[in-house]
């Protein structure tokens, strides 16, 4: 039987522009996740640890960066886990590569940097004969000895084709790139997919995960369990701005979701009525202790003019003609930005007239 811990997509160092003033938070959560693996892997234990790509974020790191990952694959040394690791898209191999910049397997403290292994694609592949395990980059593998474990370590931003997988030439196919976890299998091979073990992507919000794996003689298929390591999610929340009476009444129904984990998104969407204000960034400010991170856009749209209007040779009459014109035009072009801002001048024209103050 051979038990392993397998990641991938940690980014570690990723700048998160979505998240703001909290993107040096998450990249501390990154950290803290990458951490919660290792000890994951020495708790359980396994004996194999493997990175299936973009460890990092960029080639670009700072000294203490890589000390602080060398100290936790020190732990996997320690404890007699060998890592593998394959680069990323990110962190790509080469002479730009970070792990032509840094030796990690010394950082790791293993003795003649025994311990973690980088594959490249001069060197794709790795034996540790006291595990009987043979792991390859190349894919598909050639040549492997049928005897003992053979385990496929590959990046790729889209999973492999099932074809491809089945042809592979190994037992299981450790897979780095999609965001999201998931396993099955091809004819007779297994693969798995890890995704990112903290949040890294505002369109990928499923993360969070590791995977424990075990390979048992006596068994067709591996056993892939998911782990969670990760703290932050994300989640999207729509609001129909006709059901919102007032600004109050919109932080109150966002707040009920608080949670200091969670990044929400929150979208105001439908009709958006003349006598609604509403100021977005003063309920981001009322929420923004509430969650690790909020957003609010109001993407309502005002409505045109109904019911009975004010004669054509009226001011009113004349502006509100106007305006609906132009937005028509404008809309009729395909300008949908446009069309959104006209329409937002003609909701606050309507409460001038109206004698309503406006909304800031």
């Amino acid at each position: 039987m051979l038990r392993l811990l397998q990641t991938s997509d940690v980014h570690l160092g990723a700048r998160h522009p979505f998240l703001g003033e909290h993107a040096v938070d998450q990249r501390r959560r990154q950290f803290e996740a990458f951490e919660r693996t290792v000890e994951l892997a020495t708790s359980t234990p396994v004996e194999l640890f493997l990175i299936a790509g973009d460890l990092f974020d960029s080639s670009v790191q700072p000294r203490a960066s890589m000390e602080r990952v060398g100290a936790a694959l020190a732990q996997l040394v320690g404890a007699g886990i060998p890592t593998i690791l394959v680069p990323g898209s990110s962190d790509a191999p080469g002479r730009a590569s970070i792990y032509h910049a840094y030796d990690l397997a010394r950082l790791a403290g293993g003795a003649d940097g025994a311990g973690v292994e980088v594959l490249t694609p001069e060197a794709p592949d790795a034996t540790i004969p006291e595990l009987t395990v043979r792991l390859t980059s190349r894919f598909p593998a050639g040549g492997l000895p049928d005897d003992g474990w053979r385990i496929g370590i590959v990046h790729r931003p889209m999973r492999p084709r099932d074809d491809e997988i089945a042809a592979s030439g190994v037992d299981y196919v450790a897979i780095g790139g999609p965001s999201v976890a998931s396993s099955g299998r091809a004819a007779t091979v297994s693969w798995g997919v890890s995704g990112a073990p903290e949040l890294i992507d505002p369109n990928e919000p499923a993360s969070g995960n590791v995977l424990l794996v075990t390979l048992d003689e006596e068994s067709a298929r591996p056993a892939i369990e998911r782990r969670a390591v990760g703290r932050t999610r994300m989640e999207r929340m729509e609001l129909d701005l006709a059901e919102v009476a007032d600004q109050a009444e919109l932080v109150e129904t966002i707040a009920a979701r608080a949670d200091p984990d969670l990044v929400l998104d929150v979208g105001l969407t439908g009709d958006w009525p003349d006598d609604l204000d509403i100021d977005v960034e003063e309920a981001e400010a009322s929420l923004a202790a509430r969650f690790f991170h909020v957003r609010v856009h109001n993407l309502g749209q005002p409505t045109l003019s109904t019911g009975s209007q004010p004669g054509g040779e009226t001011i009113a009459g004349a502006y509100l003609r106007d305006m609906e014109g132009r937005i028509a035009e404008v809309e009729a072009s395909g300008d949908g930005e446009a069309g959104r801002e006209l329409r937002e001048a003609l909701r606050l024209g309507r409460r001038l007239l109206a004698g309503r103050t406006l909304a800031r």
